[in-house]
Parts: C-alpha cells; sequence; structure tokens
C-alpha cells in the first residue's frame, strides 16, 4: 500500500552547476526492510540531455546472499525551494530488482525546461522525493524479510539484508 509519505527525501545543492555526466548519490537508506540509495544525474543520462535522471538502486548488492530480490513499486518526485511538488516520473510497477538487475530508473525523469520553468530558484538546490511499496524481499531462496524488521542475532539487531551474513560469522 502506498503511504502518503516519502520513503525518503533527497536535497540536492548545487544541482544546476553540475556538469554532464555528473551523478550525485544519496546515502544509504531503508524503506520496507530494504536498504537502497539513489543516484541522480542532473543533466541526464545515455542518451537524455534535456531530462535530469533518476534511478533506484539496490545498496551492497554484491553483499546480500544468493538468490535475493527485491520486487517493488516507485515513483521520484522534484519539489521547489518552496516544498511544492513540480514534476512526478511515471510509476514503476512491480519491479523485480536482483543480481542482474539491482537497479531501475528513469533516464528521462524530469524535463529540464519544465524544473527551470516552474522552479524559482532561490539557492540552486532540488529537492526528490521517492516514494515506495516494497511487495516482497527475499534474501536468499526462500527468506522473505519484506515481512521482517531488525531482528536479533546473537544480542546484536542487524538489518534483515544482513541476517545472512552475520549468521555465518556466529557459526
Amino acid at each position: 500500500m502506498w503511504s502518503q509519505n516519502p520513503s525518503f527525501r533527497f536535497e540536492i545543492e548545487k544541482f544546476w552547476k553540475k556538469k554532464k555526466g555528473d551523478h550525485i548519490s544519496s546515502k544509504v537508506f531503508v524503506a520496507g526492510g530494504c536498504e537502497w540509495f539513489l543516484s541522480v544525474y542532473p543533466k541526464g543520462h545515455l542518451h537524455a540531455d534535456d531530462h535530469s535522471s533518476v534511478y533506484l538502486r539496490v545498496a551492497n548488492p554484491k553483499s546480500l546472499p544468493i538468490g535475493w530480490k527485491r520486487n517493488v513499486n516507485f515513483y521520484f518526485t522534484a519539489l521547489n525551494h518552496c516544498n511544492l511538488e513540480r514534476c512526478r516520473s511515471n510509476i514503476v510497477e512491480s519491479k523485480v530488482l536482483d543480481p542482474e538487475t539491482s537497479s531501475w530508473g528513469f533516464p528521462k525523469a524530469f524535463r529540464r525546461s519544465q524544473l527551470k520553468e516552474k522552479w524559482f530558484m532561490g539557492n540552486d538546490s532540488l529537492s526528490i522525493e521517492f516514494y515506495s511499496n516494497v511487495i516482497e524481499a527475499v534474501d536468499g531462496e526462500s527468506d522473505d524479510v519484506s515481512e521482517k524488521e531488525a531482528p536479533d542475532i546473537n544480542g546484536f539487531q542487524v538489518s534483515a539484508s544482513q541476517v545472512s551474513y552475520k549468521n555465518q560469522i556466529f557459526e
């Protein structure tokens, strides 16, 4: 079920001063029991010259157990300096992220001319909000973590995505 509140908000300073090919990565955050981060290309990624590109990425996919997957619905919004939504991406429905595809997003998330028209930039910053609904999160072949909170492993609270790894340490 979609929440009225964003799963994560990414504030980007000096957004318009970035060069073509530059990207900015957010800090790692948790949504739906899974660790993620965003990558934003202010002047576009690949052949999206007149757009800004935004991608959702699984954090540390190589550290996850064999057989992991994430099934998620998501979209992004762009906010101006007054925190008003100005643009919204398409909604991605039931996208499965796994070792072969650990990121997904939009090379043409927001048209740059539309952002500038509506922006009234006060401080050359942009905020991107990420909204998500994690349908299923599996760590390993049958380890569904989407319903779990931070489990206790030998007295330590660990993120759900690290349970298998931490169990190996304590064996």
